[in-house]
């Protein structure tokens, strides 16, 4: 990459972001894995021993959220996000590219960096009250599921500048997968 993070520094910030995508990924896999196995002993404990838990409820919104939440960066990384992009196509490459640069640096990064920001307040918010989860009995802490939001959320705004920057520097076409 020439520019903006050319050199050594630049390129390691972008593999580190590229990096952490592809590892909180595998760990959102893992949660799904969670989920499932959870799932199974909620129903074998509600239908064969008639004895629910208390925390199937919890642990289910939970752990879905944040394998979404972990795993969005990932998708931005492999453009497998959904595009509006029939506009843009219809323009010349460079063209396409500088809009799509735009709207990723100008529109997606400063949005997603903002619900960040607001993630990480609220998930020490949480901490430092103690908040619970009020609609089930099992009442479990909210800050570690509130901060992996705001992780997820924070990675997914770097993988965007990322690949803004990509766009920018002519290494990425819209639509093209990297």
């Amino acid at each position: 990459m020439s520019g903006l993070l050319s050199g050594h520094g630049g390129n390691m910030i972008i593999k580190l972001i590229d990096r952490s995508s592809i590892f909180l990924s595998l760990v959102s896999r893992v949660l799904f894995l969670v989920l499932v196995v959870a799932m199974l002993y909620e129903v074998v404990a509600r239908y064969v021993f008639n004895a629910s838990t208390i925390w199937a409820f919890d642990l289910s919104y939970m752990t879905t959220g944040a394998a979404f939440m972990l795993g969005v960066a990932w998708t931005a990384k492999i453009d497998g996000h959904v595009r509006v992009d029939f506009l843009s196509q219809r323009f010349p490459a460079r063209v396409s590219r500088t809009i799509n640069a735009v709207v990723y640096l100008g529109m997606v990064a400063p949005i997603m960096s903002f619900m960040a920001w607001y993630g990480w307040g609220r998930a020490y918010r949480a901490f430092v009250s103690g908040e619970v989860e009020t609609v089930s009995i099992w009442a479990p802490k909210m800050w570690p599921f509130y901060s992996t939001i705001a992780l997820g959320l924070t990675l997914f705004s770097l993988q965007i500048v990322v690949q803004g920057i990509r766009f920018i520097y002519g290494e990425k076409s819209s639509g093209e997968k990297r």
